[in-house]
């Protein structure tokens, strides 16, 4: 998480005050799909030619119709004023994490060369629950170049259980002698 990326992240959890974080993340993510789907959209936002006072409707007018928060107004105000919406999806990712840690959320990325069954899924966040003390949530990714196996991505640490990953343990483990 970029140090910029972290300063907006807190700074948006301490304006929401009591009010949970939900709706916030889903304006924020609604907000991004808009910048992904229209690039034109970004690019007015971001262009100094282009009055403030016309951005600020722009951006009040999109989020009065999408019923977004105040305080995400505010925030995509904020993004806007200082050049941020290139940065956007850094700010919702570190949002985010600052959420996934407030509820205790552990994010984990499984990755298999075949798709996981549904009772596999379960019973794997159920021994990392049991294991992290907390409520893990599992983002399958089927990768058919692993072969066989199972790579683990705990943040930023990975456990790599791959036959790939083997295959390159033994080979380091050959060139050492």
């Amino acid at each position: 998480m970029s140090a910029a990326g972290k300063r907006y992240a807190q700074a948006l959890m301490a304006s929401l005050g009591t009010a949970g974080p939900e709706k916030a993340l889903a304006d924020l993510d609604a907000f991004a799909l808009w910048l992904s789907e229209v690039p034109a959209l970004g690019i007015a936002l971001e262009n100094p030619g282009i009055p403030a006072e016309v951005k600020t409707k722009l951006v009040d007018d999109l989020g009065t119709a999408a019923a977004f928060d105040a305080v995400s107004i505010r925030f995509v105000h904020l993004a806007v004023a200082n050049r941020r919406l290139r940065q956007w999806n850094e700010l919702v990712a570190a949002f985010r994490r600052l959420c996934d840690e407030k509820r205790g959320v552990v994010r984990a990325r499984i990755r298999t060369a075949r798709p996981l069954s549904e009772v596999a899924k379960r019973d794997l966040a159920a021994r990392l629950e049991k294991v992290l003390g907390g409520t893990v949530e599992l983002e399958p990714v089927v990768s058919p170049a692993l072969l066989g196996g199972v790579e683990l991505r705990l943040g930023s640490t990975v456990y790599d259980g791959t036959v790939s990953g083997a295959l390159r343990a033994l080979h380091q483990d050959l060139l050492k002698g």
